[in-house]
Formats: C-alpha cells, sequence, structure tokens
C-alpha cells in the first residue's frame, strides 16, 4: 500500500474533485467548503478540500476508526475545521458549541469544564467521578481537569453524539468530542498572529514546519491568550496585600506543542510529540447578590464587585508526551499504536459569599496532582464488503485531591452563635431575641443576663454583684466566652431544667482570636484501572446496504481514599480548645467534617454495543437507523466521607439509545443532515448542593437521577451562488427526569419526582458571502444564536434564584468577523465581533454559603467584544 493511502488512515482525507477552476474561485468554494465543514456530512475533511456545484466530491472520514465515504457514516458526527475555528475566533469548546446541535461546553471554569451532550452534563470537582461524555485530544484520553485545552494549530474538532461506548470506550456513554492537532508534514510553512480586542485582550499564535531530513518533519506551535476581566474587584483585604488580585473574569492562558514526525518506511512511520499547558488567571467569578455584598447585592449585573478570598487563582501546569506508530501490513491489514503520559496540578481557589465581610468569609480550594498512563492498540482490515476494526485499550490514572475549605475565626463563631441561637430558642420558647453575632458584646450580655447567668459569670470573676454588662464583656476580652466554654455546668440556671444546654460549649472563643484562619480539608488519592477489548465490523449486503455490528468490554477498577484531619485551629491554646471533660481535652469540632480515614475499592465491567443499518439510495441520499448502548464506571463522592458513614460507590451510568437519520445533498445546492432519536440514561451522576440534617453546611453531594430524551436534530446548509452560502444548525429535545428525594443548598426535602420538561428549542444561523471585488479575497461571516432557557424547570428552585430575572433569559447572541486576504493568501486581516447585541445573564449561581451565611453569589457572561487580527503565513 503506499504511503499516501497510509496517511489517509491515520489522518482523514478528501479526494478531490477533477473539475478545473481558477486560482480565485478555489478560494471561493474553499470558504464554501469551510462554512459546510459545520455539518456532520463533512466530518473528518481535510482542509484543501475543493467543491463545484455540479460535481460534488466524495469525502472520506476516520471517525469510526476506520476510512469511510462520508455518505456512509451512519452516526450523527459533526466537526469544526481550522479554517471555522478562524472565521469564528474560537480557541476552546466553548466557543464553538454554537455550530454542533446538540452540544453545550461549559468553560466559566478551564479546570472544571463541563461537556452537555443531548443536555446530559455530570460536571464534578470529584476525582472520584467522570464525565459522561469522553473527551480525547490527538487520539488520546483526558481526564477532567484536563480536557479544556486551547486550541493551537488544531486541524479539527470531532463530535460524535449518543452512546460511543463500542468504539470509544471509556466514560462514552452520552458521546465523545475529538480534538485532533495537526501533524508534521514534509512542506516548509509557518505562520505568526496577532489578535487585539476590547478588555485590553492580547493573543499571540505561531507555528512552524520544517524538514529536518528528507523522511524526518518537525512542527511546533504556541499560542498566549490574555484579557482583562468584566467585572472590578474593589476589595481591600489586608491578607491580600503584596499578592495579586484578580478582577472577576481576567484570562492568562498559553500552550505549545512540538511534533516529529519520522517516516520509517513507505508503509511505517511514527510520531512523538510534546504539549504543554499554563493556566493562571482569576478563579470562577463570584458576584454577591446578598445584603453583605458590594452595593448590598444589587449591581450584580454592573462592573463592580467585592471578592476577598485569599490568594485566589485557579491554576493548571501540565505536559504530556504522545507516541503514535502506524504500519500498513499489506492492502488489507493496517494498525496504530498510540502511547501516551500526561501529568497536571491544578488549583482552583475561589470565594464562596461574594462579600468582602471578614465575619462571612468563606473560600474553597480544589486542588490536584495527577497523572495518566494511556495506551491503545487498532486493528484495521479492509476488503470490497468488510471494513473492520478492533483492537485494545488501558489506562492508568493515578490522583492525589486536597479539597480545602478556608474560613476565617469570625465566620466560624458566626455558625456557632447560629448554633447557639437554636439552643437557647429551644430553651426560651423563642422569649430570647436571636444574637447576630456573639462578638457582638451588648447582644452577648444580653442573652447571658436573659439565660440567668451574668450573676455567675461575675462572681466567677471575681466581681460579685456587679451587673454584667456590654463595657464588662469589653473590657474583660475572652474572659466571659472562655468562662462560658469551660464552666458551664456550675453557672446553669438552677431554674433551667436539665439537658436544655450541653454540659460544655467548646466551641465558644471570645474576639481576642478574630482574623485567623480556620482551614479544613478533606485529602483523597485514586488509583484508576481502565482497560476493554472491541470488535466493529462493517459489511455490505449489497452496493447500497450496509450494516455494522459491534462490541466493547469495558473493566473499570478503582481504589480510594479519604483522610480528614483536625481542623487547623484545633491546636490554637486557647481555654475552650482545652477545655476539660473527665480529664480529657476536647477538641473544637470540624465545622463540616468529622475526622475520617477510610479507604474502598470496587470494580465495574459491562459490555457495550451497536447495530447499525444504512441504505443509499442515490449517490446523494442515505439513511441510516442504530441501536448503541453506552456505560459510564461507578464511582465515589469526594466529601462524602463521615465518622459515622463509611461513603458507598455510586452507580455507573447506563445509556440507550435509538436513533434513524438522513444525509443528503438536494438539488445540488443543499446538504441536508437530519436526525431523531429516542435515548434513556440511568443513574445519571448529578452533583447537587446539599444540606442533610446533620450536615452543619451544604456541601457538594452525588445523586442518582434517571433521563428519558426524545429529541431531532438537524443541520440544513444551502449554497444559494457561488459566493453565498446559508445554513441552520437546531435541535428540539424534549426531557423526563425522575430525581430521587434530597435536600438541597437550605435544608429543605426535595421529594422524589419525575418531571417532563417541554421540548426546549434551539438554533443557530450562518450566512457566508465571498464577494468579488478584484484584489485578494474578502469574506463576511455571520452567526446568530438563540438558546431557550429551561432553568424554571430546575426542580426545588429556591427564592434566591427565582428573585434574580437575569437567570431565566434566552440566550440571543449575535457574531460576526470580515477578513481579507492578499492574492497571494500569506496576508490575512481579520476583524470580528462576538455578542454584539451584548446580550447580558446569569450563567450559573454559588450555594455553598447561601443557608448558613445567607450569601449567595452569580456568575455573569461576559458582554460586547470586538477586535483586529492580522496572520503572516511563510
Amino acid at each position: 500500500m503506499s504511503k499516501g493511502r497510509h496517511q489517509r488512515y491515520s489522518q482523514g482525507y478528501t479526494q478531490k474533485s477533477n473539475t478545473q477552476v481558477n486560482h480565485k474561485k478555489n478560494k471561493v468554494h474553499l470558504a464554501i467548503i469551510s462554512s459546510l465543514l459545520f455539518t456532520p456530512l463533512f466530518a473528518n475533511a481535510a482542509e484543501d478540500a475543493e467543491i463545484n456545484k455540479t460535481d460534488l466530491e466524495v469525502i472520506h472520514v476516520t471517525s469510526q476508526k476506520r476510512v469511510q465515504n462520508i455518505l456512509k457514516v451512519p452516526i450523527t458526527v459533526s466537526t469544526v475545521s481550522a479554517d471555522t475555528l478562524e472565521e469564528s475566533s474560537a480557541i476552546s469548546l466553548g466557543d464553538v458549541d454554537k455550530f454542533i446541535p446538540g452540544f453545550d461546553f461549559n468553560d466559566t471554569s478551564m479546570t472544571q469544564g463541563g461537556i452537555s451532550m443531548r443536555g446530559i452534563s455530570s460536571p464534578n470537582i470529584s476525582v472520584g467521578g467522570d464525565p459522561s461524555s469522553a473527551t480525547f485530544y490527538d487520539d488520546v484520553y483526558m481526564p477532567r481537569a484536563a480536557q479544556n485545552v486551547l486550541f493551537s494549530d488544531m486541524a479539527r474538532i470531532e463530535v460524535l453524539k449518543g452512546p460511543q461506548g463500542t468504539l470509544f470506550g471509556r466514560n462514552a456513554a452520552m458521546g465523545v468530542v475529538s480534538m485532533v492537532p495537526n501533524s508534521p508534514t514534509a512542506e516548509f510553512e509557518g505562520f505568526i498572529k496577532a489578535t487585539l480586542g476590547t478588555d485590553s485582550l492580547q493573543r499571540y499564535e505561531g507555528m512552524v514546519n520544517v524538514s529536518v531530513t528528507d523522511n524526518v518533519y518537525l512542527r511546533g506551535n504556541f499560542l498566549t491568550n490574555e484579557q482583562d476581566g468584566i467585572v472590578n474587584n474593589v476589595t481591600n483585604s489586608p491578607w491580600n496585600e503584596g499578592t495579586k488580585v484578580w478582577d472577576l473574569g481576567e484570562r492568562a492562558h498559553s500552550a505549545a506543542r512540538v511534533a516529529l514526525l519520522w517516516d520509517i518506511s513507505d508503509v511505517t512511520n511514527l510520531q512523538l510529540s510534546y504539549d504543554w499547558d499554563d493556566l493562571e488567571q482569576a478563579p470562577p467569578m463570584a458576584i454577591g447578590i446578598s445584603d453583605y455584598a458590594y452595593d448590598n447585592g444589587n449591581s450584580y449585573m454592573g462592573s463592580t464587585a467585592e471578592n476577598d478570598v485569599k490568594n485566589g487563582v485557579e491554576a493548571r501546569d501540565m505536559y504530556g508526551v504522545t507516541a503514535k506508530l502506524n504500519h500498513e501490513f499489506s492492502d488489507q491489514w493496517s494498525m496504530k499504536y498510540v502511547l501516551s503520559y500526561r501529568d497536571w496540578q491544578t488549583i482552583n481557589r475561589q470565594d464562596e459569599d461574594g462579600t468582602s465581610d471578614v465575619s462571612r468569609y468563606f473560600d474553597t480550594s480544589n486542588n490536584e496532582d495527577s497523572d495518566i498512563l494511556y495506551t491503545e492498540l487498532q486493528i484495521n482490515y479492509v476488503s470490497n464488503i468488510i471494513n473492520a476494526v478492533a483492537g485494545f485499550s488501558y489506562s492508568k490514572e493515578k490522583v492525589n485531591q486536597t479539597t480545602e475549605l478556608n474560613l476565617t475565626t469570625d465566620t466560624y463563631a458566626r455558625l456557632v452563635t447560629g448554633d447557639l441561637n437554636q439552643q437557647i430558642s429551644d430553651l426560651s420558647g423563642g422569649q430570647i431575641p436571636a444574637m447576630d453575632h456573639m462578638w457582638n458584646s451588648s447582644e452577648w450580655s444580653d442573652t447571658l443576663n436573659m439565660l440567668g447567668l451574668g450573676d455567675a459569670i461575675m462572681a466567677a470573676m471575681g466581681m460579685a454583684g456587679a451587673p454584667l454588662t456590654a463595657d464588662v464583656v469589653d473590657a474583660t476580652g475572652n474572659t466571659t466566652y472562655d468562662i462560658v466554654s469551660t464552666q458551664l455546668p456550675g453557672l446553669a440556671n438552677p431554674g433551667v431544667p436539665p439537658g436544655y444546654l450541653p454540659a460544655y460549649l467548646p466551641n465558644v472563643f471570645g474576639p481576642g482570636y478574630a482574623g485567623m484562619a480556620w482551614q479544613e480539608t478533606v485529602n483523597n488519592t485514586g488509583d484508576f484501572t481502565n482497560w476493554g477489548i472491541f470488535v466493529d465490523v462493517d459489511y455490505a449486503i449489497t452496493d447500497k446496504w450496509n450494516v455494522i455490528a459491534g462490541l466493547r468490554y469495558s473493566q473499570d477498577s478503582k481504589d480510594f481514599t479519604w483522610h480528614t484531619p483536625a481542623n487547623s485551629f484545633a491546636t490554637v491554646p486557647v481555654n475552650s480548645v482545652v477545655a476539660m471533660q473527665g480529664g480529657a481535652q476536647i477538641p473544637i469540632d470540624n465545622a463540616l467534617f468529622d475526622m475520617v480515614n477510610y479507604q474502598a475499592s470496587d470494580s465495574w465491567d459491562k459490555v457495550t454495543g451497536r447495530l447499525v443499518t444504512s441504505y443509499q439510495v442515490t449517490d446523494d441520499d442515505m439513511f441510516f437507523a442504530s441501536y448503541s448502548t453506552g456505560y459510564k464506571s461507578g464511582g465515589y463522592d469526594s466529601l462524602g466521607a463521615t465518622a459515622d458513614e463509611k461513603p458507598h460507590a455510586f452507580a455507573p451510568e447506563d445509556s440507550t439509545n435509538y436513533e434513524v437519520g438522513y444525509k443528503g445533498i438536494w438539488a445540488e445546492q443543499v446538504i441536508a443532515n437530519i436526525s431523531a432519536y429516542y435515548l434513556t440514561l440511568d443513574n445519571l451522576q448529578k452533583s447537587v448542593s446539599s444540606q442533610r440534617p446533620d450536615d452543619e453546611v451544604a456541601k457538594p453531594l452525588i445523586i442518582n437521577v434517571d433521563k428519558e430524551i426524545t429529541g431531532i436534530e438537524f443541520d440544513l446548509r444551502w449554497m444559494a451562488t457561488d459566493s453565498i452560502t446559508l445554513g441552520v444548525v437546531s435541535e428540539v429535545r424534549s426531557t423526563d427526569t425522575k430525581t430521587p428525594s434530597y435536600h438541597n443548598a437550605l435544608g429543605d426535602l426535595i421529594t422524589a419526582e419525575t418531571q417532563s420538561v417541554d421540548a426546549s428549542f434551539n438554533y443557530t444561523l450562518t450566512f457566508d458571502w465571498m464577494p468579488d471585488f478584484g484584489v485578494g479575497t474578502t469574506n463576511f461571516h455571520l452567526d446568530y444564536v438563540y438558546l431557550e432557557n429551561n432553568n424554571m424547570s430546575e426542580p426545588g428552585l429556591e427564592a434566591y434564584k427565582l428573585a434574580v430575572p437575569e437567570y431565566f433569559l434566552d440566550t440571543k447572541n449575535l457574531n460576526a468577523r470580515i477578513s481579507w486576504a492578499n492574492d497571494n493568501d500569506n496576508l490575512k486581516i481579520g476583524l470580528w465581533g462576538k455578542n454584539l447585541l451584548d446580550e447580558r445573564h446569569v450563567v450559573s449561581f454559588g450555594d455553598l454559603t447561601a443557608s448558613i451565611l445567607d450569601t449567595p453569589y452569580v456568575r455573569i457572561n461576559r458582554g460586547i467584544e470586538m477586535g483586529v487580527d492580522i496572520k503572516y503565513s511563510f
């Protein structure tokens, strides 16, 4: 087999039309093809395609791990080309999801991004769980914190929807996203590019490809992206003096890649690559909507907020090394072997209260140090009637995660105040007013006097007969608090029935310890092993009718540990910490977690498969039907361990999908891709904020949810003229959800329910025009995105969410770009705009402290953006 054919197996190719057209017309057709590459019809097409309205060429793809005519690929697969990435100024998955029906990417956090496929998303900070859709980069599986990478010198992005367990295995219950970077070639080429825009956007990118020898090629690229935030952070907290305080939404991200391709022979090549990624930017934003936030929470859609998080940052330091070996045994047999190692460390320290109130300070930090070894062997067989692929994959992932919860002692004292208020209310039948904070001297003295403890406390301080007043509390500092925490049994009012107050209150401590740090941590480790074997056979019954059958066996094993030490304040030598009971020291209890030290192991396995049939009615029309199943292993809740209950593994996800579809070309002008599906997903692993009855505060909790989804997706492209292309990408989807009972972030019990959500209607309209002005090539691109909002259907909506109308707005996003390239096509200048209608809305809520501190917050989208880019190619 020829070297060219081998490259087609490993990279995919386009078979060009024989029609000859002039140079100018080629550019027009190239732009049209680029817009068409938004659609599933042209998945995996190479960038040098030519098209003629009367002679559409055959395009071959490798989306099913073998070379196939795209018109005979009976699955719903979408792709975004390199030209599209450039025309849309895209550098991440969140920039291109609008072009793909049924696909969404939440990139409010780069290290905790969330893929949504046909409405199913399972973002989770826990190292004990995985996303429901698998992400691959350069044929290598990418775990949670590694999946959101920059698009630097990318060939294309592929999105396969529906269960893909047969060919891709691990965690592909809902679909697969595959990012394909460019490989080295024999041709000398390169470019440098600068992009400048609003909010001080500065993006610089470059690439060079050279031949080291006549059979060794080297390709290197880099990209750096920086942009100011959209909300000024006006905090002046003393603990951030001399350190970087980020504005909300500020970005700083860089990436680079070096790849070496060695053509060992005409039938064998080896590629080695090194990827580097460095992220250090503002943490996910927290704009307070409470009375304690900036402007009493009334300016959450404005340009100013107060975030006093100490050393707040989102950072990731990551590198990966990959080897890919391709070999052809004969005209029928070939193989590909992939071996990769990736290592990363992340920090995500973010504000959880959205205020600068020291007595409501609460931040969390998710710190991870992980690595993964991934390898896959793929064997291909091709004959006149059979196109088969079989293989084996294996991954070994080791993770170390520390989840921090950081408070001030002022905040913890406020939590203690809440507990005291509840006890006192029970004692007095609600007759004694609640304290706002026990360090308020007048509230503290009034409460003690109402409890009948004032005289005894004054006597214990050697001032018998004098009244306990706020002035006395101020003058004596911690003394009254220490007496209450260590000597309460001797102070109890004889008229108080026993059992209303505890024998001691070790959590009570005075204002002399104000401003100190209170940190609690959960330390997790994980050792995860996954392996699978698969076979998939495409059999041509006739020249029009094909049947595909495939099976995969997957096995997952997970070893997990939890370790929760005492909080950092437990070693501070205050009287309340060393309160004595029976001669034993009593440390202050953890506010959120009990001291635990557990380990657990579990394993899961599953056989998944698919059965597909397709019929080519004409050369331009194909119908298909499919049945497929998917699987995501079970896992562990990293924050679920308590002293009384050892966590149990949550159940694996199982998906089943029935789908029918059509792909065709109408009147040699309209390209259509239409599919309808019915999908069931059992045991969706959903993360919610929950405050159970024994919890001091809300914590992330994994619950299992069942879903039934019915939907239609379609993508139509009309080549109206030689220079104008119109397109529409749309979906209609309805969902039935069965949710178990659970407590929400406010502690309210949400009963089990089955809920039907009316079909939501989302679409993207595109317009591409290439007028011929006689000088160079001009291209105008316009897209309009409409997403119907269904947040009102969330179960158990809290009152503070209902009070924010911007959370329930539909998305209406207009984007445009006009570019000009010279006749040599080596200089290109573009003007672009994003969100030109300046639509603003609330993206999500943070509710970890909503119940205990009354401090929920929101995240908002970036407004209008405009800029210019200049690219020089050589």
